[in-house]
């Protein structure tokens, strides 16, 4: 058994019709590792990302709609991450 700790940057893609914006996201994010496997019950993420900035700039953006969006953004690049490091399989769902 190992415990594996990442630190990335992800970045969100926000767009507003207008223009399209990367939002960096700071990701730490822990799991176990069995058998050369990831266990999935494992996983821990912690994330940060600058919201006040993003308000400032585009005050009409949905923040609880953004979050659900960088949530989704944020486990769509750890499921790449499992993939390219053989921890998952490209069909397995988590």
């Amino acid at each position: 058994m190992v415990w594996v700790v990442e630190k990335k940057v992800f970045y969100h893609i926000l767009d507003m019709g207008f223009e399209s914006v990367g939002i960096p996201v700071r990701v730490k994010f822990e799991f176990d590792v069995k058998d050369s496997n990831f266990v999935p019950d494992s996983l821990a993420v912690e994330s940060l990302y600058n919201q006040q900035a993003v308000v400032k700039r585009y005050p009409g953006v949905n923040l609880e709609s953004l979050e659900k969006e960088i949530q989704k953004t944020i486990q769509q690049e750890i499921r790449n991450y499992l993939q390219s490091c053989g921890y998952i399989s490209e069909n397995m769902d988590k």
